[in-house]
């Protein structure tokens, strides 16, 4: 199933970041404006954006 950007922002979870690859993880930290290297490993990324939602009192 494709990644859907507006979905996941509608109803972030952790079990669908956990899914994503690196580009679609990304995507989304691009969206909430989260600043990261590109060089960075999608783990250290896709920790930024889970850090990013439990600040914003997004459920996740």
């Amino acid at each position: 199933m494709p990644f859907n950007l507006d979905k996941f922002v509608a109803s972030p979870s952790v079990e669908e970041l956990d899914s994503l690859k690196k580009s679609e993880i990304v995507k989304v930290a691009k969206h909430y404006g989260i600043e990261f290297q590109p060089l960075m490993r999608k783990d250290e990324i896709k920790r930024y954006v889970l850090e990013y939602l439990v600040d914003e009192g997004v459920p996740a």
